[in-house]
């Protein structure tokens, strides 16, 4: 999943391609007639279907991020750095000197629904920021690698934004903050997930959850294909000899598929100690996993389940019980389900 492939081959070359087309685009003198969103942004049911292959899994690695580690506003021909090419592309009557920066201009941030005429209020969003990327791949990547992705202007990674709402959202992902002006909250979902599955980066499974529930509320889809789906991010201690309850909600029309799948993320040295039970809306309990005299980690495991008998939308509740006393103590890493 650490391999650039597909987008990113390209944008690996965006900072020497765009030579050929940013000197036009800029030298112009001025920018849309309105403001405009950045390019790429796909269609409600690409963004499904690209939410539906993303690798769910916890961030790693996020403290060795250094900002430093994603060199940025490179160069990307012209004379233009990344933020002097995003500022004249999606500002309004742009007008830029011979250095590229902007002279006079207006610029909305579409997050917050605000525009300024001052340049040095237009901040540059990365809209996966750059401490999200590390943690959710971009640790194993090249140094080369990470500009490209820190001035790609080829995709919706980069958005105009006022100081304010770049401050607001920070390093946070989708569960954790979304833009004030609900009206781009859709456009803003599907740049994400786009983002990451341009450069195979993963989510974990709380982000994985948010960004289906924003899809279904904002984009109006649910799962794709007539599925739908939700997860549970952990980690929650399972005590030896307890039961713990992991709720998830899910809001989607119809009844559940005969097909339905649970994957489990659990860390626990000895996988025979864990029970695990699915817990429908209704009451019924459902059997995800005996114990047994299994040893070894437990792991990532997923189930298949008939569920055909019950309503998808509502909480569904995984209990997992440590059935030995004097065992060891795990964790459940987090679980999902696709109805």
């Amino acid at each position: 999943m650490h391999t650039l492939s597909r987008h990113a081959r390209r944008a690996a070359a965006v900072l020497a391609a765009t030579a050929l087309t940013v000197a036009a685009a800029v030298v112009l003198g001025s920018g849309p007639a309105e403001a405009v969103r950045p390019p790429g942004i796909p269609s409600a049911s690409t963004a499904q279907s690209e939410l539906n292959t993303l690798t769910v899994t916890p961030e790693s690695n996020n403290g060795s991020y250094d900002r430093d580690l994603f060199p940025h506003w490179s160069s990307v021909g012209g004379g233009c750095t990344a933020r002097q090419y995003v500022l004249g592309r999606d500002g309004s009557n742009v007008e830029t000197g011979s250095d590229c920066q902007p002279d006079s201009g207006s610029w909305q941030s579409d997050y917050d629904n605000t525009w300024t005429s001052d340049v040095s209020n237009a901040t540059i969003d990365h809209v996966v920021p750059l401490h999200e990327a590390w943690g959710s791949g971009a640790w194993a990547w090249s140094t080369s690698q990470r500009e490209a992705f820190a001035n790609d202007v080829d995709s919706p990674q980069l958005w105009i934004a006022s100081r304010s709402s770049n401050s607001s959202k920070s390093s946070f992902d989708p569960a954790e903050w979304m833009p004030s002006n609900t009206s781009v909250r859709c456009d803003y979902v599907k740049a994400w997930i786009h983002v990451k599955y341009l450069y195979d980066l993963a989510v974990d499974s709380a982000e994985h959850s948010a960004l289906q529930s924003h899809m279904s509320t904002y984009c109006g889809t649910s799962g794709g294909g007539g599925e739908c789906a939700g997860a549970f991010d952990g980690p929650a201690t399972i005590t030896e000899g307890t039961t713990i309850e992991a709720p998830v909600t899910v809001d989607c029309d119809g009844a559940a598929s005969s097909s339905s799948t649970v994957t489990v993320e659990i860390s626990h040295p000895y996988s025979g100690d864990i029970e695990a039970d699915l817990v429908a809306p209704d009451g019924t309990v459902y059997t995800v996993q005996s114990s047994g005299s299994g040893s070894g980690e437990f792991g990532t495991r997923s189930y298949s389940l008939d569920l055909s008998n019950e309503s998808a939308s509502g909480t569904w509740t995984l209990e997992v019980t440590d059935t030995y006393w004097g065992g060891s103590t795990g964790a459940l890493e987090g679980w999902s389900i696709e109805l």
